[in-house]
């Protein structure tokens, strides 16, 4: 189960931000004890690293032999 972003009341989405600056990146498939999958959430910086990481990769796939 999906812990809900109590702002929205619903699921929270990749690039959610908690009150402390934190982004949101992914649920894992395992659960803690509570029942809720495990969250991921990544520093600013490293979230903007992971965004230019994801453009490359979706570019090299989109673009294939010719990057």
């Amino acid at each position: 189960m999906r812990r809900n972003n109590p702002k929205t009341q619903e699921p929270f989405h990749r690039g959610d931000i908690r009150v402390d600056g934190y982004v949101f990146f992914a649920y894992t498939n395992k659960k803690k004890s509570c029942g809720y999958f495990k969250e991921i959430w990544l520093s600013p910086q490293a979230s903007d690293r992971a965004k230019e990481r994801d453009r490359r990769l979706k570019k090299q796939k989109y673009l294939g032999d010719r990057v």
